[in-house]
Parts: C-alpha cells; sequence; structure tokens
C-alpha cells in the first residue's frame, strides 16, 4: 500500500513537471515579440503637404470660311485656318497650408506657333474658412491671376461648354490674367473680390503682362450666391473699372525727297519729286477708361436629365477694348464707347450628353461713322456670333463639336458698300483633365 502510494505521488509529480514545461512552452509561443525599430516615415504625400495637382489638355480641329492659303502681307503669318491644334494645355499646383494658400499653372499652345508661358502665379494669406469647400471671409492675394470682373472672365476653360468665351470679353479683357493684389471673401450668400491691377492682361496687343505707366486700374466685384430652392441656384454680380491707358509717342522723323513715277517712263519729269516734310516728336499720353457689368446665371436641376443652366451677362465701357479694335481716344481724338452682351443656355442630357446654345454682341465703337456719297453717316462696327455646341462628357474629359455663326459688319464688298466679313467656324475639341 506504501508503495503503490509513493509510485502515484512519483506519477502526480512528474505529470506536474510536464504541466510546468507545457506552461512555459505555451508561454513561450504566445510571448509578444519584442518591438522592432521604428520605421522611417512613408515617402511625401501631396495630401500631407497640402498640395493638388490638375490640368487639362484641349486638342481642337477646326475649319473656317475666312481661310485662305495665303500669308498675311503686313505679317507673313499664314492666314489659314483650317488646321489641327493645341488650344490649351495646362498644369496647375495649388498649395493650401491653411493661412496661408497659393497657386502655380502654366500654359503650353500651338495658337501662333508653338509656345510656353506661365499664366498663374500667386500667394495668398487668409481668414481660414469655417468649413472646407467654403470661402473664407478674407483673403489678401498677391501674384498673376484672373482679373475680377463679372462670370465669364473667371469662369475655368476646363468647365466651359463654349469653345471660347464672348467676342466682348475677349475684347476687354484679352487672357483673363493680370498681375496686380487682389482682396477677396465671402459671407453667407454674399461674395466679394477687388483688385489693385496693372491693366495690361496677358492676352492684350500692345504691351502683355507689361505696365506702361505708373497708374494702376481699379476693378472689382459684389455678387450673390444662393439656393433658392433644394434644386433652383442663383449667381448673380455688378462689376466696375477704373483705370488709365497709353497713346504712345511718336520719334522725330527728317524730310523724304519722294519720286514718284507718275507715267511709268522709269525717267524723272518735272512734278514727279516730292518732299514729305519731317515731324517732330510727340510724346506718349494717359487717357481713362472704364467699364461697368453685371452678370446672372440661374442654374435649375432638372428631374431624371440634369442641370439647367441660363445665364448672360451685359458690358459697357469706355476707351477698354485691348484686342480686337484696339482703344485710342488720342489717336480718334474722342472716346470709344464700346458695348456688348451674351446670352447662353445649356441643358445636361443625363450623365453623358450636354448640348448648348450662345448668342453674344460685340461693338466696338458705338459712335463710329461712315461716309458714303458725300455723306456721314452712323457705321455699324459691330460683331454678333450664335454658337450652338454638344458634348459627349465622360470622367476622364469631354468631346464636343461647335458650330459659330460670325457676323462682321465691317467689311466691304467690290462696290464698297458695307458687308458682311464671312467667318463661320465648325471647330471639334477633344478634352483631357486629371
Amino acid at each position: 500500500m506504501t508503495r503503490l502510494r509513493r509510485e502515484l505521488d512519483a506519477e502526480k509529480a512528474a505529470r506536474a513537471t510536464d504541466r510546468a514545461r507545457l506552461d512555459r512552452l505555451e508561454a513561450e509561443i504566445h510571448r509578444p515579440s519584442p518591438p522592432l525599430p521604428e520605421a522611417p516615415p512613408p515617402p511625401a504625400r501631396t495630401a500631407r503637404l497640402g498640395l493638388t495637382l490638375s490640368g487639362f489638355a484641349q486638342l481642337d480641329f477646326q475649319a473656317r470660311q475666312s481661310s485662305q492659303d495665303q500669308l498675311n502681307n503686313a505679317t507673313s503669318a499664314p492666314l489659314n485656318e483650317d488646321r489641327f491644334l493645341v488650344r490649351r494645355a495646362r498644369a496647375k499646383i495649388d498649395l493650401d497650408y491653411g493661412i496661408v494658400a497659393g497657386a502655380v499653372e502654366f500654359d503650353g499652345n500651338t495658337v501662333n506657333g508653338a509656345s510656353a508661358r506661365i499664366i498663374n502665379a500667386e500667394a495668398s494669406l487668409r481668414w481660414p474658412p469655417p468649413a472646407p469647400g467654403e470661402l473664407p471671409r478674407v483673403q489678401g492675394t498677391v501674384g498673376l491671376f484672373k482679373t475680377p470682373f463679372g462670370f465669364e472672365v473667371l469662369q475655368s476653360d476646363r468647365d466651359r461648354l463654349f469653345m471660347e468665351r464672348s467676342t466682348a470679353e475677349r475684347a476687354l479683357f484679352p487672357g483673363e490674367y493680370d498681375l496686380g493684389v487682389r482682396v477677396s471673401g465671402g459671407w453667407r450668400f454674399l461674395r466679394y473680390a477687388f483688385g489693385l491691377m496693372n491693366g495690361d492682361p496677358l492676352g492684350e496687343k500692345l504691351y502683355p503682362g507689361r505696365d506702361p505707366n505708373g497708374d494702376k486700374d481699379l476693378v472689382g466685384r459684389v455678387g450673390i450666391d444662393t439656393e433658392l430652392a433644394a434644386r433652383v441656384r442663383v449667381v448673380a454680380g455688378f462689376s466696375a473699372l477704373a483705370g488709365t491707358g497709353l497713346h504712345p509717342g511718336t520719334p522725330a522723323t527728317k524730310d523724304v525727297l519722294v519720286w514718284r513715277d507718275i507715267n511709268e517712263d522709269g525717267v524723272v519729269n518735272p512734278g514727279e519729286i516730292q518732299v514729305i516734310p519731317g515731324s517732330a516728336p510727340s510724346p506718349s499720353k494717359n487717357f481713362d477708361r472704364s467699364a461697368i457689368g453685371g452678370d446672372f446665371r440661374l442654374q435649375v436641376r432638372v428631374p431624371a436629365l440634369g442641370e439647367l443652366s441660363a445665364y448672360g451677362e451685359i458690358y459697357s465701357a469706355t476707351n477698354l477694348d485691348r484686342a480686337i479694335l484696339v482703344a485710342d481716344p488720342v489717336s480718334a481724338g474722342r472716346d470709344l464707347r464700346e458695348r456688348g452682351y451674351y446670352a447662353a443656355l445649356t441643358q445636361e442630357l443625363g450623365r453623358h450628353f450636354m448640348v448648348g446654345a450662345r448668342y453674344d454682341f460685340y461693338d466696338p465703337d458705338a459712335d463710329a461713322l461712315d461716309q458714303r456719297a458725300g455723306m456721314v453717316i452712323p457705321k455699324d462696327s459691330s460683331f454678333d456670333a450664335l454658337s450652338v455646341t454638344g458634348a459627349f462628357l465622360y470622367s476622364f474629359g469631354r468631346f464636343s463639336v461647335e458650330y459659330d455663326r460670325n457676323r462682321n459688319h465691317n467689311g466691304r464688298d467690290a462696290a464698297g458698300n458695307p458687308t458682311n466679313l464671312k467667318d463661320d467656324a465648325i471647330i471639334a475639341r477633344g478634352q483631357v483633365q486629371w
């Protein structure tokens, strides 16, 4: 009996020993691994740095009624406009550091030969917006940015359905971008932007991106942006500009001796030699220019179709044309009054289609006069265009086709009477964006 008890005790002790070994082994198995050395931070990402890279490219084919297989006698530039071209190729970096923001944008195109340029470079200091996606109450900006006037000047080229902006906008604010300082912001439904600009946008003919005088243009817009109902949004504003342009002076000239071979015999005869007297130099002169404008946009979400947008704008300016009929009241001896407007309607047709129509009118000189049969009569120097556009939309771009019926009343027929300069156009565009 005693012997049996000893054997049982020995077996129990052996089992206890084995159990202890199993517990130690299990503990070793489930023991947490020692912490690894701290890994280096992941590569820099745009989100962490507050950077956003975006861009788009617009590739066109256009056929114009005015196209000719000839060269311009003055500039030797081709007059052929039936061609393929890169209309815009943009790359933009936006920076957002809370109270500090900025943007840099580059553009390339082949409109007048291959070119690349910077079109937007700005730095802003702002009061942080109350919520993401909302406008800050106050934001100060310096650099190269769009002139704060109206709706169409500020509209993005990648979002606009129509191929180009209206004629009046392209005359008064060519190139849209100008250098200066701006204060802008919004509160609830109110919007405002005021700028002090050079007054010479990138697209003007005489001094693009430069400022030939010390005076600056004061320009601004105040407006509203509000939802009237669940599917209805209204955007409207009033804009104004006051500034100074420059009439370039002329250098002094010497007397010039001219021979006109009147009878074309190759011999100098009496009366064929003429002296054109020289002239004294004339200094450059400043002149005042101004503009006012109003814009209105109504957006309605139509069930089963999409957004219906009806919008328009009206311009009234003095001596402000900087691209089409460049205003120079000093040479003209009077102020040049410019008038223009446009009205547009666009409609989404589901997720992938969109159509639109726009009529625009521009008169670069409302007081122009013409002389016919010895009489001085008012002259119609206006431009007008009807544009009809359709587009197929997809997530990374669009394909669109537009027909432009253009009328230009500055032409002359064989008898010297005013006539329309034919320049209707068909433009097909492929756009890709990221």
